[in-house]
């Protein structure tokens, strides 16, 4: 890697900057406050690690594309939000995010670090189902909030960064994703991200809350187990093309920093709002599988809390946590 008096780093946010038209060499070289053979040596550098970039002699140079890295770099470029992603933990490979950010928050590490992954080899989803993990071509993330609030709001974190998925994907992409209770991100009505939430609390506080985020990106539909075919989709099938991921990790920490805001302030109303307005669930009947059995009904609406509220032949029901599937 460049050592940390590299030009590499300016001379990409430069090149971005001007991504549409090429960029003098002298140009480079006086805003750098380097020579041409810094520039030279600073192209060769980022052509090296996978960035397109093209050159002709009576212009100077244009970023033409870049790698889809998962890199702190990559996710900085553009980078907006200010209170979560002051860390980032890049990691070509864990057992889990979740498990890694945990052992850093039990460390002390600070509110809002991100950890990232490029394969996990053991990847967890809810009820401690494997979350399938292949390398390259998905977003493993997850991230430490210290929100100052009691246990009980805790299950708002996960309506919260449900919302700011929906909003991430829907804004990049113009996709039409849609969150499906409790924590599973829809596309063309087949799964392609889901949430797990884990937290470490005290009978009167939070000490911290893990969200980890499993989004399907560039997965190919041959790369899904046989099982989840039909029932799964990725954003690259959907939009039938592939997508930067670390443009879409930056969207998503942009949107979970104004969620977060609302989770700090106690704003239940605007989380639960933004959750009703995405959401695929309500207005639908549905079967959901609970630790004590089977409940049938209509789903009408989530309480502030995010329970989900089931009415059926005239009784009112609260669920808190189960599978669900429509009717």
């Amino acid at each position: 890697m460049p050592g940390s008096n590299s030009p590499t780093g300016p001379l990409l946010m430069l090149l971005i900057k001007h991504r549409e038209a090429y960029v003098s060499g002298q140009i480079i070289a006086d805003s750098l406050k380097v020579s041409r053979a810094a520039v030279w040596k600073a192209v060769e550098a980022l052509r090296a690690e996978g960035y397109l970039i093209d050159s002709i002699k009576s212009k100077g140079y244009r970023l033409a594309s870049v790698p889809d890295i998962l890199g702190e770099r990559e996710v900085r470029l553009g980078f907006k939000a200010r209170r979560l992603g002051k860390k980032i933990y890049c990691l070509s490979e864990t057992d889990s995010t979740n498990t890694f950010a945990s052992r850093l928050a039990a460390q002390g590490e600070p509110d809002g670090t991100v950890v990232l992954s490029e394969y996990q080899s053991a990847g967890r989803g809810r009820l401690g189902r494997k979350w399938i993990s292949p390398p390259g071509v998905n977003i493993y993330m997850s991230v430490i909030l210290r929100p100052e609030i009691p246990p009980d709001e805790a299950p708002l974190a996960t309506l919260m960064a449900a919302v700011a998925l929906a909003k991430a994907v829907r804004g990049l992409y113009e996709l039409d994703a849609r969150i499906k209770w409790p924590n599973d991100l829809l596309i063309g009505g087949k799964k392609a991200a889901g949430i797990l939430t884990e937290m470490s609390a005290e009978p009167e506080r939070v000490r911290h809350i893990i969200i980890g985020i499993g989004i399907d990106v560039n997965m190919p539909a041959g790369e899904f187990p046989e099982e989840l075919r039909g029932i799964s989709t990725s954003v690259k099938l959907e939009l039938g093309r592939e997508s930067n991921r670390a443009e879409l990790v930056r969207r998503l920490i942009a949107e979970l920093e104004g969620g977060y805001a609302d989770l700090r302030a106690g704003r239940r109303g605007n989380i639960t709002a933004q959750w009703k307005e995405l959401s695929c669930t309500l207005g639908r009947m549905v079967r959901i599988n609970t630790l004590r059995g089977e409940r049938y009904g209509f789903a009408e609406d989530i309480t502030e809390d995010g329970g989900l509220v089931l009415t059926q032949d005239g009784e009112r029901e609260v669920i808190t946590s189960g599978d669900v599937s429509f009717i």
